[in-house]
């Protein structure tokens, strides 16, 4: 169900059923930046309802750009997922959605596959082929889908891009199709859950703004508004993947992007260390951290 509502922008906003189970039903769970985070009452999932128009979304994107901090802080990040992705694939062609400046699909070439990007920044993108000679195309996933691409990969990667999509279950339904039989997908978001316990604790301490929502330099990205539409936790990014038709083989804390801040980065490292101790304490049966990795294979009829 979609209903749609004017803002004071002038531009058109949709109130929408969960991502993740459908459900009409949802409370508000707290408003940041002119939009209102929602929890499904039914699963749980977060997400902004209403949410921004697909135009809003493409003025924010067309011109963004995190430069050095994709392009030099994300290595150990990229070794550690393609690593993961080896275990279970080797080698083949590999497409990573939201590709940024084409780094990690160069530590996928590197790995031995045959890479693709598709990235909506320009000047990301620009980079990725002069820098990397990493083909890209230059655009939304769903503008790639649109124009009718027939290409197969036996790796698809979103990393820290999903919780930006407005459907992110159709669009993996899209790279489902996508995928070789036995194809991998894999998947990294923020972990809300981080970002909810320590916001629930600062509001009780009297915080004025729990979560962050008021300042750009803030250590936790669980929420995100308007950039992220969706605040996954390990249970429902996994329920996710399998609802659209991937058999989940692993679910896990992913690896630390860093950036210039060093106290951020000091945040980040501490809260992996604490989220290793917790995963390994537990026999991989607890995931909690700054953000999860999701590794899943296409399931065949």
């Amino acid at each position: 169900m979609t209903v749609q509502t004017q803002t004071e922008t002038n531009l058109t906003r949709e109130t929408v059923a969960c991502h993740l189970c459908t459900s009409t039903r949802s409370e508000p769970y707290f408003a940041g930046r002119g939009f209102t985070v929602a929890r499904c009452a039914d699963c749980g999932l977060y997400y902004v309802n209403p949410q921004p128009s697909t135009q809003e979304l493409e003025q924010i994107y067309a011109t963004f750009d995190s430069g050095d901090q994709w392009r030099k802080g994300e290595e150990h990040f990229n070794r550690v997922v393609c690593r993961a992705i080896s275990r279970y694939k080797r080698s083949g062609a590999a497409l990573d959605v939201g590709s940024g400046s084409g780094n990690f699909l160069r530590a996928m070439r590197r790995a031995g596959f045959s890479v693709y990007g598709v990235e909506p920044s320009k000047t990301g993108s620009t980079y990725a082929r002069e820098h990397h000679g990493v083909e890209t195309f230059n655009g939304t996933i769903e503008q790639l889908l649109s124009s009718g691409a027939d290409q197969r990969f036996d790796v698809v990667s979103i990393l820290n891009v999903l919780e930006h999509l407005k459907d992110p279950a159709g669009v993996l339904r899209e790279l489902r199709a996508m995928l070789q039989p036995s194809g991998i997908l894999a998947v990294v978001v923020p972990d809300a859950r981080l970002h909810v316990v320590i916001g629930e604790i600062r509001k009780r301490l009297g915080a004025s703004d729990p979560y962050w929502m008021n300042t750009q330099r803030h250590p936790l990205v669980g929420f995100d508004p308007p950039h992220h539409l969706c605040s996954f936790e390990p249970h429902t990014i996994a329920r996710l993947v399998e609802n659209c038709g991937f058999r989940v083989l692993q679910v896990r804390n992913a690896p630390v992007v860093f950036n210039q801040d060093r106290w951020k980065n000091a945040a980040k490292l501490a809260a992996r260390a604490f989220s290793e101790v917790v995963y390994r304490g537990t026999f991989g049966n607890v995931v909690f951290g700054y953000s999860t990795l999701v590794l899943a294979r296409k399931e065949t009829a």
